[in-house]
């Protein structure tokens, strides 16, 4: 199955952050290179999070990236990069259910954990 690139990026970037441990900015240059993504794509992904509230940016020399302190899981990444599921009108009107289970599984997995 391929997952969406933006997706992907997304879970991938939150898990290298809160592995960190650290509450310091960090420039997306060294996430990409860590992870091996391209910065300018990667930097897309990151603003993408932080208009949605999962990151918070830093501009300058000294800014970057960090969490935001809160829980993220995997569902609020899916309708950050994806869109968000229409389960209540979806195009092909059987897949109303496994949507439902879909969007149920995909809301209890926690990719980061902040209080």
């Amino acid at each position: 199955m391929k997952l969406n690139q933006d997706f992907t990026m997304a879970v991938e970037t939150i898990q290298f952050l809160d592995k960190r441990k650290s509450t310091d900015f960090l420039q997306a240059g060294e996430v990409a290179k860590a992870l091996d993504f391209s910065v300018g794509y990667l930097q897309k992904v990151i603003q993408t999070l932080s208009k949605h509230g999962l990151v918070e940016c830093k501009r300058g020399r000294i800014g970057g990236v960090r969490l935001k302190n809160k829980t993220i899981t995997l569902l609020e990444l899916w309708n950050v990069t994806c869109g968000e599921l229409d389960m209540t009108n979806p195009a092909v009107p059987s897949l109303k259910k496994p949507l439902k289970v879909f969007s149920d599984a995909m809301s209890k997995i926690v990719i980061c954990k902040k209080s």
